[in-house]
């Protein structure tokens, strides 16, 4: 009996000592917040002194006054941890319901206007590039997308812009374009999701226009050691991806699957450690990194089953910008590549705020906890109701601008 009263006191003469300190600190709190408000606006600390006079009358009101701060940081702090568990055990970015369901709603407004815009009496229309991308965006938004048009159709569509001194594509089919690595690419990628098999002959012209350290040209006949493309070896990867899965031959499979890792490695090899890539790494004059470009070369390696991504995707997550892109924050090198004698600009559009947006989430679960926070923090303002890319419209006059954020928002869907 004698042991608890002892216990008790020394509990109550702590608790005396903490209540004091409390009310202490509140006091101190006051004190320099008067001090600091009247440096400001002499006005405010006028009231705030009135507000610090009716605290001090009782000792119970400091008390209160604390206890409310408390609870506050409680809040605070719980609605923190909160925002990190959900980060640390989701493999997908934990986006708010309302920026889904706003996210799938543009996605099939996007879906129907470009199918609108590539179908007519039919028939497919524009050129290769940009039908290829819508293509293979309408197949990736919905896997069991069914085209408002025949198979062979298709084919027909494509074939007839072919060649005809090679079997691949050039970004307009007319003699003055040479013929296009990435145009090639986006095609034969784009048959293959409808079912269409690519010709031999075809996959030949990828296959032999790789350099000997496994980066693509851009355009046919470029010299592959200078003229190396990020964008055309990212792209040339991926529909070789695609073309492997649907090869019955397995030797020619396995030179295929050869072919795809020497690439994906050139690739590794050239962003040094960083998540950024520059137009054409090798070439000895001053290169430029992109972000639109670099978005989409991890992409790549994700689709493609790289392995060893980790560090870049945690890269990655570490560089994304403060800001979300512009909407139209379209960048391209615009770099003179030699092609025999003559020299043909490279005019590829690297889209910053698709490409961002889509590599964010394929770099997601190998971020670390804090990275996964600051890529859902960033995800949720790009893709959130009103954010710019909910702006687009059907009538947006490029149409691969329409595909390419199709893209970026069935990566969220």
């Amino acid at each position: 009996m004698a042991r608890s009263r002892a216990v008790a006191s020394r509990l109550s003469t702590h608790a005396k000592k903490v209540r004091r300190g409390i009310v202490a600190g509140v006091a101190a709190c006051l004190r320099r917040g008067v001090s600091a408000c009247r440096r400001l606006s002499p006005r405010a600390a006028k009231k705030l002194e009135v507000f610090s006079a009716w605290l001090r009358r009782t000792e119970a009101r400091r008390l209160g006054v604390a206890g409310v701060a408390a609870a506050l940081v409680l809040v605070v702090a719980s609605a923190f941890l909160h925002e990190y568990w959900r980060a640390a055990f989701s493999s997908q970015p934990p986006l708010a319901e309302q920026t889904r369901r706003a996210v799938r709603e543009k996605a099939g407004q996007l879906a129907q206007a470009i199918e609108s815009r590539l179908v007519d009496d039919g028939r497919l229309q524009g050129d290769a590039w940009t039908s290829a991308m819508i293509l293979v965006a309408l197949k990736e938004n919905d896997p069991g997308y069914k085209a408002r048009v025949s198979v062979k159709t298709i084919e027909r569509h494509f074939r007839s812009m072919a060649g005809p001194e090679c079997t691949c594509w050039r970004k307009l089919p007319a003699g003055n374009f040479p013929s296009h690595l990435g145009v090639t690419s986006w095609t034969l990628w784009g048959l293959a999701c409808y079912g269409i098999a690519a010709h031999r002959t075809e996959i030949d012209f990828l296959l032999a226009a790789q350099g000997a350290e496994g980066g693509w040209p851009l355009f046919a006949g470029a010299e592959p050691k200078r003229f190396a493309s990020s964008y055309a070896t990212a792209a040339v990867i991926l529909a070789l991806h695609e073309l492997s899965a649907r090869e019955s031959d397995p030797a020619r499979r396995e030179r295929i699957g050869a072919a795809v890792s020497r690439g994906a490695e050139w690739l590794k090899s050239r962003a040094a450690g960083r998540a950024r890539w520059a137009d054409y790494p090798d070439a000895p004059e001053v290169r430029r990194e992109y972000l639109g470009l670099s978005g989409f070369v991890l992409f790549a390696l994700h689709r493609i089953g790289t392995p060893g991504l980790q560090a870049l995707d945690r890269d990655w997550m570490e560089r994304l910008p403060d800001e979300t892109p512009a909407l139209h924050a379209d960048e391209a090198s615009g770099k003179a590549v030699q092609v025999g004698t003559r020299y043909y600009p490279d005019d590829t559009l690297y889209r910053a705020l698709p490409w961002t947006i889509v590599a964010t989430v394929n770099a997601y679960p190998n971020a670390s906890i804090a990275g996964k926070v600051r890529a859902a923090r960033w995800l949720e303002r790009a893709l959130e109701p009103g954010a710019p890319v909910h702006a687009l419209v059907g009538s947006e006059p490029d149409a691969s601008l329409l595909a390419e954020a199709l893209f970026a928002l069935r990566s969220e869907t």
